[in-house]
């Protein structure tokens, strides 16, 4: 896989890019938003059975746990493992476990 990034140097987004993304105008969600989007990156990084984000990926990552953060906001608890546009994404760089 190469060269990794230390996700303690950098998260992979803001809030505000996410509120963005979620088209949220309030700090109403603030909290919630966060919490997701923390779950979201253990989430997107689990999958892919990796410690960290691969260099030169963080874009590929940054989307798929954007995806993610999308499905919990707007889902809550509704929803079954990670969105299918978050896995294609995510597929490429996944470590299977034999």
């Amino acid at each position: 896989m190469g060269n990794v990034v230390v996700l303690t140097t950098g998260p992979l987004y803001t809030l505000e890019e996410v509120k963005e993304h979620l088209r949220v105008d309030t700090s109403d969600d603030d909290a919630t938003i966060q919490a997701y989007m923390d779950a979201a990156e253990t989430a997107v990084l689990q999958y892919c059975h990796i410690g960290l984000v691969p260099s030169g990926k963080e874009s590929v990552f940054k989307v798929a746990a954007m995806m993610v953060v999308s499905d919990l906001y707007e889902e809550r608890s509704s929803s079954d493992g990670l969105p299918k546009v978050a896995e294609l994404l995510l597929n490429p760089y996944r470590w299977l476990r034999v």
